[in-house]
């Protein structure tokens, strides 16, 4: 593997703090897989190759420890600095052999069921709470109505739990016929610490819930686990 693996929650938490979010983008894909390891290969060949190389984008590949009534087994999500990567990077994948090999490859092991683009809007808490090269994250997919107030909502929920792990605010721009507008997550070192604690055992979380009552519907719940993580640096 010849791009770094690196802790990502430190490398996902410090790439957005050095950026606007707003200019952070991503692409979610999540896949059945029939073969995990013949996906992790396929993703190492991919990013060993020149294209791989060339690329900017960061690249994490999570596992569904439980995902309700979805197939998806698997999540791959990539990270861009700003849309100009992201365009730039899908340009050199477009007419890439490597790529196109890669499609084939990972079509043998899995075959894919939804795909998202998005962009990071807000990061809180501390990444070095959050260690573990297998983190296990907690992930709320919501339609939201006032996306103003509901960030500002949980820019104070996440502020007043600053070293309890490491939450995101996500934003959906692309999702197909998915209701889901916004995704917040929530980072664990392990399942159990993740279980104990939820966003209603801390502090603010009434205040909080009263000041998104009625702008936010939660969509789905699921809970990842991180397999594999490919750096651009």
């Amino acid at each position: 593997m010849n791009k770094k693996f690196t802790s990502s929650i430190y490398l996902i938490f410090i790439f957005l703090s050095q950026q606007s979010y707003s200019q952070s983008m991503f692409q979610s894909f999540d896949l059945v897989a029939s073969n995990p390891a013949g996906v992790v290969a396929a993703m190492d060949k991919l990013q060993a190759t020149s294209v791989g190389e060339a690329s900017s984008a960061n690249v994490f590949l999570y596992r569904f420890l439980a995902n309700g009534e979805s197939q998806a087994t698997h999540r791959v999500l990539v990270v861009h600095s700003s849309p100009g990567e992201m365009t730039a990077n899908l340009a050199l994948n477009a007419t890439s052999p490597e790529w196109a090999t890669f499609g084939r490859e990972v079509s043998e092991s899995a075959r894919p069921v939804s795909s998202v683009i998005g962009q990071f809007l807000g990061v809180g808490g501390d990444p070095n709470s959050v260690t573990s090269p297998n983190r296990i994250g907690m992930i709320y997919d919501m339609s939201v109505t006032n996306p103003a107030a509901y960030a500002s909502a949980w820019t104070d929920f996440v502020g007043a739990n600053s070293d309890q792990g490491v939450f995101y605010l996500i934003g959906a721009i692309a999702d197909g016929s998915n209701p889901t507008t916004h995704s917040a997550a929530n980072w664990a070192n392990s399942l159990s610490e993740l279980l104990m604690n939820q966003p209603q055992n801390l502090a603010g979380w009434e205040s909080f819930s009263q000041r998104v009552s009625g702008i936010r519907t939660i969509e789905a719940t699921s809970i990842i686990q991180l397999v594999a993580s490919w750096s651009a640096e």
